[in-house]
């Protein structure tokens, strides 16, 4: 296969200004994280994946030029959706899998450093285009110009001696139906509550995770609170995207899923406490914690929910951690870690496909529950999964924790894992607990 050269070129340090992506570890509390940074400050391409095509859409003059290099080799054409952009026909009866692949197959076009890649995230409608439901936009990606990573900051251009040349902003919203790609829709949590305990009392399900908005009036840059978030909670998953006429931004605790050094891993995160006022209560909120027969169950069934679904395309499964305490800002939740390899043959788009999505926002079965979380609510962003996706390893965290900025207001969603161990008080003292962080900076 033919790889179009693209030149790393370092980059000033100087005249650094907001970024249109950027992912930040500030939280080392377990070993599986520690502190890291990446950011774009500017994409030479902005990639809009869809269940039939994946558009893209050039953001300077050098992503032109890219995008031309790219038309003969991948049988691009103008796409009509959205001027000045490129068309990639997918099949959409083909298995996810295939599809998903030929998205992270276009930094294989390119030869260039490691670390060029897609950087954004992919929406929760990722799993609907799975099980053959209806599905809208599947994921949002920047293909940098220029990247940083801890720091430095280098450019990727076909042409060295040409320093990026212009570059534009550009509004992704009118491609994605902004309205509804920020607020989604759902039920009232009381109507949602029964449903949830009746199929769980038929039998129907093990568990079920709804989601509710939360929208709020608000005038603030997506950028600062991202910034805020940084200084108020370190956590894993500190995450940031600019859209043009939308910005998301969140301080996620959960990790969807890494590849390095060849090895999947997960972390299923399941089980909350609200932080206490001192050092004591915080003491008794973590043994109230670990000594509670509903979150210990919550996170076993979660665990194994993410083994069954390592067993298609990985070997070698091992848990790791079974169960330890992290502890956040707002509230302490509880852990596990199990990791894999890939099986030969196997690869990154199957793992990604096998674990749509975990359980802890969704519920058990998995399968059951999306579809009938598909009946009574809609979420686009919130719960799918933020990071970046490059040649040779993988970084996604969940988005929960987060907020949608569009037009003046930011929608914030928040869920809780329903089972027959619920009760609606502990379910809306946890619901209050983990949407406090998020509202706190809005």
């Amino acid at each position: 296969m033919s790889k179009i050269r693209l030149h790393s070129v370092p980059a000033p340090a100087d005249g650094r200004q907001a970024p249109l992506f950027a992912l930040q570890c500030n939280y080392d509390y377990t070993a599986k994280y520690a502190h890291h940074a990446r950011a774009v400050e500017r994409a030479a391409l902005s990639a809009l994946f869809f269940a039939d095509r994946i558009a893209l859409l050039p953001r300077s003059r050098n992503g032109v030029r890219i995008a031309e290099a790219l038309a003969p080799l991948l049988g691009l054409s103008p796409d009509p959706a959205a001027p000045g952009a490129f068309r990639l026909p997918l099949d959409p009866d083909a298995p996810l899998a295939e599809r998903l692949q030929q998205l992270l197959d276009l930094p294989a076009r390119f030869d260039a450093d490691p670390r060029f890649g897609l950087y954004g995230f992919f929406c929760y409608e990722l799993i609907h285009a799975k099980l053959g439901l209806g599905s809208g936009v599947l994921g949002v990606f920047h293909l940098p110009e220029r990247l940083i990573v801890d720091g430095v900051a280098v450019d990727y251009l076909l042409d060295p001696a040409d320093a990026g040349g212009e570059a534009w902003p550009l509004a992704l919203g009118p491609l994605l139906n902004a309205d509804d790609f920020a607020a989604g829709r759902g039920q009232p949590y009381p109507r949602m509550y029964d449903i949830a305990s009746q199929r769980i009392a038929d039998g129907a399900l093990r568990s079920l995770n709804p989601s509710f908005a939360i929208q709020r009036p608000c005038s603030r840059d997506g950028y600062r609170i991202h910034r805020d978030l940084l200084q108020r909670n370190p956590a894993p998953y500190n995450l940031y995207f600019d859209g043009g006429d939308f910005q998301l931004a969140g301080s996620s605790p959960a990790m969807f899923l890494r590849l390095r050094d060849g090895r999947l891993n997960t972390s299923p995160i399941c089980g909350t406490v609200a932080r206490g006022r001192d050092a004591a209560e915080d003491r008794l909120q973590v043994e109230k914690l670990l000594a509670s027969d509903k979150d210990r169950f919550e996170l076993e069934e979660c665990v194994r929910a993410d083994i069954l679904a390592k067993e298609a395309s990985c070997e070698d499964i091992r848990v790791d951690v079974a169960r330890e305490v992290e502890r956040f800002a707002n509230v302490f939740h509880t852990s596990a870690s199990v990791s894999a390899r890939l099986k030969p043959g196997k690869t990154l788009a199957d793992g990604i496909c096998d674990h749509l999505w975990p359980a802890t926002v969704v519920g058990t079965p998995v399968d059951a529950a999306t579809r009938l979380l598909a009946e009574h609510e809609s979420r686009r962003w919130y719960a799918g999964a933020f990071g970046y996706l490059c040649a040779n390893e993988a970084e996604l965290g969940t988005v929960i924790r987060s907020a949608l900025l569009a037009h003046g207001m930011a929608t914030t969603r928040v869920g809780s894992t329903l089972s027959a161990r619920s009760s609606p008080e502990l379910e809306r003292g946890e619901l209050e607990a983990k949407a406090s962080l998020i509202l706190g900076v809005l």
